[in-house]
C-alpha cells in the first residue's frame, strides 16, 4: 500500500474534521473547553523552553551577529509553551474535566528532523480532569479516540485512503491492550531490566507488533523529562498510547505529583530551573490530576495515511517548520 501525500486543501480539510470530532468526543464525556495561554512568566518543570522577547511600545530590537547567532533587546521575556501541563491543572481548581486545543513549540533533537513524525510548532489536543487513577485514563483515552475514529468514518468530507481506512478502523477498535514498559523491551528482545527509552527504531519496532492501539506504562527513573507521581515501587506513573502499524506514540501524559514537595524534588533532579507556583498552587489546592495530550498532527497523519508529519504543515504555516525539509515543501507545491 502506497502512502498518500495531502494536497494543501486536503490538509486544511482534515485539519478541520479531526478538531471537530475530539470536540464532540470530549463534549460528549464532559469535558468543559478553556482557552491555552500564549506565553507565561513561569517556567514548565523539565522543559526546554524559547522565548518570546516584548518590547517597550516599539518593537524589540533584533541583532544579528552572524548566522545561527540572534540577540533580542526588549522590555520582557516570556517562556513559550513547550506544552500546558500546569495550565490546565490549574484551571481544576474551578472545573472538573478540561480540555484546550493547545500551541507548543518544541525543540528538534538530533535526527528527528528527518522522522517523519516531529515539528518545532504543533497542537496538541490536552485533556486534563480531576483523578488519581491510570484505569480511569486508559478508559477515558480510549472511549475519546474511539468516537473519534468512528465519527471520521461516518463523515464523508474526508478522502479516505486504503492505508488510512486501516488505520481508522484499528482506532475505533475497544480493549486496547495495557503494556508496562518493562514488557515493552522484553517483545522486542531486550532486557526487561532495561531503564532506558525505546530509541526511534525500537519504538517503530514494538508498535509494529501491534494492529491496534496500546498503552504503555509505568516508566522507571530517568527517562521521562517531566513530572509525576512516583508510585511506592519507585517508578512513576506516567504512560504514552501508542499508534499501531510502526507509527509510535500519539499520547503522552500521567498522573501528577501529589504535594508540592514532590513537584520540587524532581524539578531538581531534572536539573532545570523552575518556578514555585506550581507547587504552591499543589499545597493550596490539594487536587489531584491527570490527563494527556493528543499530537494533532500526528493523529491527523495516522488518520489519513499519509508517509510524513510534514504533510499537516498548513499553507499559511510559514514558522520553522518550513526549514525542517525545504526540498519536501517544495514538491508538494507543485501538487
Amino acid at each position: 500500500m502506497s502512502k498518500p501525500t495531502l494536497s494543501y486543501k486536503e490538509t486544511y480539510i482534515w485539519s478541520g474534521c479531526v478538531l471537530n470530532e475530539l470536540r464532540k468526543a470530549a463534549a460528549e464525556n464532559n469535558f468543559i473547553e478553556i482557552l491555552p495561554s500564549i506565553v507565561s512568566s513561569s517556567y514548565e518543570p523539565g522543559a526546554k523552553h524559547s522565548f518570546a522577547i516584548l518590547g517597550d511600545k516599539n518593537l524589540p530590537q533584533v541583532i544579528l551577529d552572524e548566522p545561527g547567532n540572534v540577540q533580542v533587546k526588549g522590555k520582557e521575556k516570556y517562556y513559550l509553551p513547550v506544552s500546558h501541563v500546569v495550565e490546565k491543572q490549574m484551571s481544576l481548581e474551578f472545573l472538573d474535566k478540561v480540555y484546550c486545543v493547545a500551541p507548543c513549540l518544541r525543540l528538534i533533537m538530533d535526527g528527528e528532523e528527518n522522522s517523519g513524525k516531529h515539528l518545532y510548532n504543533f497542537f496538541q489536543f490536552e485533556l486534563e480532569w480531576r483523578t488519581s487513577s491510570m484505569t480511569d485514563v486508559f478508559m477515558q483515552g480510549e472511549k475519546i479516540l474511539t468516537s473519534l475514529a468512528k465519527g471520521i468514518l461516518e463523515d464523508r468530507t474526508t478522502t479516505l485512503s486504503e492505508i488510512g481506512l486501516r488505520n481508522i478502523r484499528a482506532l475505533a477498535k475497544s480493549d486496547y491492550p495495557i503494556i508496562s514498559f518493562s514488557e515493552g523491551h522484553g517483545l522486542i528482545g531486550n532486557s526487561p531490566d532495561l531503564k532506558r527509552d525505546f530509541t526511534p527504531e525500537e519504538d517503530e519496532k514494538l508498535t509494529k507488533l501491534f494492529d491496534i492501539p496500546f498503552w504503555i506504562y509505568d516508566y522507571p527513573e530517568g527517562v521521562r523529562d517531566s513530572i509525576y507521581h512516583q508510585n511506592n515501587k519507585g517508578s512513576y506513573d506516567t504512560y504514552d498510547l501508542m499508534l499501531p502499524f510502526g507509527y509510535g506514540e500519539l499520547t503522552t501524559g500521567g498522573i501528577r505529583p501529589k504535594t508540592a514537595e514532590e513537584i520540587l524534588q524532581q524539578s531538581k533532579k531534572l536539573g532545570k530551573a523552575y518556578s514555585t507556583v506550581y507547587a504552591e498552587w499543589k499545597d493550596k489546592s490539594q487536587i489531584q490530576t491527570a490527563g494527556f495530550g493528543i499530537g494533532l498532527e500526528r493523529i491527523i497523519r495516522y488518520m489519513s495515511g499519509c508517509e510524513s508529519i510534514l504533510d499537516i504543515v498548513q499553507y499559511h504555516d510559514i514558522g520553522p517548520n518550513r526549514t525542517i525539509n525545504k526540498k519536501f515543501f517544495k514538491e508538494k507545491e507543485a501538487i
